[in-house]
């Protein structure tokens, strides 16, 4: 077995005697088993050995980039030279300060499963089987589509000022959609979890929530278009943030001007009991890590502070270019690093702060409003604004759920949701890298079929 940290450490110097003035190393070995059901039968089940490198070297600021799929040294050194030879045929770039010194990665822990690492393809195809006969548990559910994914990786990252790490990290992903018919229509209900371990209640619940929830869509009614108190579900709320703000507070985007958050840095952004974290350190977490994708230690970090906006995220690049230090948010693909692109600025694990109501007394104290469930619409990350079209919503009327809403959309800016929160959650769940709890908003708006 190849020991991928001697070979990061080897491939440094190597890259270093052909002349640039820095590099850093990645050398990745990971597995994939997935296991995919489509309308009650098994559409695919694969296991995928991912072994590879990769190399950036800087001359003059200028970076050059090459992979392989492969340990080999002769591999290796074809894309260490093709590397170098792209950074030297680079323009200067005065923004360029460097890359990581070397510092001892955060203590973070429960990253790797080893009973997930040991996870036999066979039974990766139990559990979708179980997933989907969960989800379909229902005369009137007609068909379902279920999916798990399971992955184990190790990882070295080494750089030209002596830094070099190895990490071991497992990942699940598990999804379950559930399509529910009546004489008077059909809906479909969707539901999902990921983690680094395998959680005991997670296939049950992921496919208990789509059978509920497709059986739910099949009473429905209109609304007309208004003004209306919304009462946002984690699952609506985690797709929205993880855009909002994970991408929003990008601080490449924000130095292209091409994110609303630009320029407004310690400005009031939201409701001050309102605090959002970037926490790449909580146990378990698909986006954790003890140091980011160019060797930064992870720390817990407000991205909204009370209310105001507190921080960009930086990965070493964009925090020289604004004299500040990286926040350790530079990413190489997610919760398996991946060699075939160089690395980015990501959200590690968005944290909403949590507040004293549930979900329940959320729709208790609204008269006349509408439940968000699931909408797949992104914010505009220009201007901020967000409308969208709410695939799973209901009616809220005299304080209780109604039936979901028939081609309804949601309009607000993401400034103006923020500021309109009046009603936070207790209980948070994970929902697209975003741990939240549900949000009330005093007002968006809500357009019903023409």
């Amino acid at each position: 077995m190849t020991d991928i940290g001697h070979l990061a450490r080897r491939t440094v110097d190597h890259v270093m005697r052909l002349g640039p003035d820095h590099c850093d190393v990645l050398v990745v070995d990971t597995k994939h088993i997935t296991a995919e059901i489509e309308k009650g039968s098994m559409k695919q089940a694969s296991v995928v050995a991912d072994p590879g490198a990769a190399v950036r070297a800087f001359s003059k600021g200028c970076s050059g980039f090459a992979f392989c799929t492969s340990h080999e040294m002769k591999a290796i050194k074809r894309i260490t030279s093709l590397a170098v030879s792209q950074a030297k045929a680079g323009t200067h770039d005065p923004d360029f300060r460097g890359l990581p010194e070397k510092r001892r990665p955060a203590k973070v822990g429960s990253l790797f499963d080893r009973a997930l690492s040991e996870l036999e393809p066979h039974e990766a195809v139990e559990m979708a089987i179980s997933l989907a006969t969960l989800a379909g548990d229902d005369k009137r559910i007609s068909s379902v589509n279920a999916g798990i994914g399971v992955a184990s990786g190790k990882f070295a990252l080494a750089n030209s000022n002596g830094f070099c790490e190895v990490e071991e990290m497992t990942s699940i992903d598990v999804t379950a959609e559930a399509v529910a018919r009546s004489r008077s229509g059909m809906f479909s209900g969707v539901d999902y979890g990921s983690s680094r371990r395998i959680e005991s209640d997670m296939i049950e619940r992921v496919g208990r929530n789509a059978r509920e929830h497709a059986i739910m869509g099949l009473k429905q009614t209109r609304i007309e278009t208004g003004d209306y108190p919304v009462v946002i579900d984690p699952l609506a709320l985690g797709y929205i943030l993880s855009v909002a703000i994970g991408e929003g507070a990008n601080a490449e985007g924000v130095q292209r001007k091409r994110s609303y958050l630009a320029g407004k840095l310690g400005q009031s952004l939201g409701v001050p009991e309102l605090t959002i974290l970037d926490d790449p350190t909580i146990e378990w977490a698909s986006g954790s890590y003890a140091f980011d994708g160019e060797g930064v230690p992870s720390r817990k970090k407000a991205i909204i502070d009370r209310g105001k906006l507190a921080t960009y995220l930086y990965d070493t690049y964009t925090g020289g270019k604004d004299s500040v230090q990286s926040t350790g948010n530079s990413s190489r693909g997610g919760p398996q690093w991946s060699f075939r692109l160089p690395p980015s600025i990501s959200s590690s694990n968005l944290v909403v702060g949590e507040g004293d109501a549930s979900i329940e007394e959320m729709i208790a104290e609204t008269k006349r409003g509408v439940y968000l469930r699931t909408t797949y619409d992104f914010p505009n990350l220009t201007t901020g604004e967000f409308s969208g079209l709410m695939m799973e919503s209901m009616k809220i009327d005299r304080g209780e759920l109604g039936p979901c809403l028939r081609q309804a959309t949601i309009g607000v800016s993401i400034p103006d949701m923020l500021s309109r929160v009046d009603m936070i959650g207790r209980g948070s769940r994970f929902a697209f890298g975003v741990k939240t709890p549900a949000l009330r908003i005093s007002e968006a708006k809500i357009a019903g079929p023409s």
